[in-house]
Formats: structure tokens, sequence, C-alpha cells
């Protein structure tokens, strides 16, 4: 690349990573080195990952280990039902479904079930400062005893932190 006047050539190795390759981009972009710039992208392709992976966790799955899968999704009740995040990220697994309100029309986005976990629609979402309803749940398989002790807690504390909210919201309406 040198030899045809590249002064400036970056590598991310992980393309997964929206912030990083956008911030790299925009660098390119705005350096005052002469010529072309080039940006050399190189990650596994997330279907080869999965076939890759599965085998292995079936595996671990059948040995008893414990065994951590991402999930991704969209929060309902906080999807605003524009779209851009669907614009943005071109995901085949991030779609629109009917919003669960009744006294919302706007369809909503879903990720559907064939999501292979790169994540990339909820780093747009939030690099792009689109939408705060992304989120990622840690589903374990065949849970240690500190990972049932941290759920029970973890249950606890919620259930006693939506008590005070049920509690107060029983006493607006016995004040009406």
């Amino acid at each position: 690349m040198r030899g045809i006047g590249v002064g400036w050539a970056k590598t991310i190795d992980d393309t997964y990573d929206v912030t990083t390759v956008r911030d790299t981009f925009i660098e390119g972009l705005t350096t005052h080195e002469p010529g072309p710039k080039v940006l050399v992208m190189q990650s596994e392709c997330q279907l080869n990952r999965q076939r890759r992976e599965k085998p292995q966790r079936a595996q671990a799955l059948k040995a008893g280990e414990r065994v951590v899968r991402e999930r991704f999704g969209v929060d309902p009740e906080t999807c605003t039902g524009d779209h851009a995040c669907i614009r943005v990220s071109g995901c085949p697994s991030l779609t629109i479904t009917d919003n669960p309100d009744p006294m919302r029309t706007d369809p909503i986005a879903t990720v559907l079930d064939s999501c292979v976990g790169c994540g990339v629609c909820g780093a747009n979402a939030h690099a792009a400062v689109l939408c705060p309803s992304f989120y990622r749940t840690d589903v374990v398989y065949n849970p240690t005893r500190r990972d049932r002790l941290l759920a029970r807690m973890r249950s606890w504390w919620i259930t006693m932190l939506s008590r005070g909210v049920e509690r107060r919201a029983a006493g607006l309406e016995a004040a009406r």
C-alpha cells in the first residue's frame, strides 16, 4: 500500500465494536495526511462463530458445565417506534412487530430468535444515540451456587423496591 501512496492505514480487529469503527472512520476522514487512506477491518463472521461454538456449547451442557449465552432484545415499553435502529443496522433479525400497548399505535422493533448475538443492533443504537430500548441478557445454563444466590438476592431486592412503588401508588389511588 505504501507503494501506491497510502500514508494512513489502520486495522480494526473487532468490526462489531461500532464505536471504534465510527471513531476510526472519522479519524480517517479528518486527518491531514495526504493521499489515500486505508481501513482494514477483519472479524470472524457471526454465522461461522455460531457454527464453531454450537458443538462446544452442546458438549459443555452435556458435561454439566456452566454455559452463558448472550441474548439481545428490545424493551417494548421504551421503544419509540421510529425504527432508526433497523435502518442503521440492517440486521435481518431486527424487525418490527405490533405494539403490546393498546394506547400506542406505532409498531415497535423486536429481535427475532434468529439473532446470532453480534450485538451490532444495540451498539449502533447506543453509538448513534438512537434509542435506549436495547438490552443484553445473559442466559446461564447449569448455574453455580453463586449464580443461584445472586439471582435470589436480585429477585429479593427488586421485590423490596417494587413494594414501595406499589404502596405509594395505592396511597395515591386511595387519596382521590
